[in-house]
């Protein structure tokens, strides 16, 4: 297989998705149990005038109640009621990962403090193919993960990308060496109606997840929650 042309298509800048003050937001609610989501621009983009993105969510739901973060945390809480949530930005691991411990002592070692229950690891859109022939990413994704999880036993779910790579398999590989769980989305973006094309001029926005994509996201990542 080709590398995706979506993937290939996708400008949207894998640094300054977010503040670097925002690489970890902690939503306290008072829930008995507590949700972390580890991801890109997918997960959280803030506004962006320049690309014609401006909500502060996953790129590219209409608003913030329809990205895959906000579906599975609305899912939780009608299964147990409220759930605390923590969302890490983690951009910065993928575009600076061969310094894998570094960044996370310097952007998200709050991630351990919040102690999850449930860990979910949806990332590696911004590894481009040429930078993981140079220097591989899996050991550093791996350590990551290890990073994330540290020493207490959690629900951990990985996913692969959305857009397909061609070091797409090695999450899969991550996750069954340690384990944990493994979610399949790549095949998601075989649907063009899982994107928002058409409606954003810019088409690195255009060609990430829209309204529908997000469901699926979030569908796929409740099933493997809940089984």
């Amino acid at each position: 297989m080709i590398e995706s042309k979506n993937a290939a298509a996708n400008t949207v800048k894998a640094y300054g998705q977010v503040n670097v003050n925002k690489f970890v937001s902690i939503y306290h609610r008072g829930g008995t149990k507590r949700v972390m989501f580890f991801g890109n621009s997918i997960t959280r983009h803030e506004p962006n005038a320049s690309i014609g993105w401006h909500g502060d969510w996953g790129m590219a739901a209409s608003s913030i109640d329809k990205d895959y973060v906000h579906l599975v945390v609305k899912a939780l809480d009608e299964r147990y009621g409220k759930v605390d949530y923590c969302i890490a930005q983690g951009a910065a691991w993928e575009w600076e990962y061969p310094r894998t411990e570094e960044v996370f002592e310097e952007y998200y070692a709050k991630v351990r403090e919040f102690n999850a229950d449930i860990i979910i690891i949806r990332i590696g859109e911004n590894i481009t193919a040429k930078k993981h022939l140079e220097i591989d990413s899996k050991p550093h994704f791996a350590k990551m993960v290890d990073l994330l999880v540290g020493d207490n036993a959690k629900k951990v779910i990985i996913t692969d990308m959305f857009w397909y790579s061609v070091y797409n398999d090695y999450f899969r590989e991550v996750c069954e060496d340690k384990g944990y769980t493994f979610c399949h989305l790549t095949d998601l973006e075989e649907d063009e109606s899982t994107m928002a094309k058409g409606l954003f001029e810019h088409a690195g926005v255009a060609g990430h997840p829209g309204d529908y994509g997000m469901q699926c996201i979030a569908n796929r990542i409740l099933e493997k929650i809940f089984e």
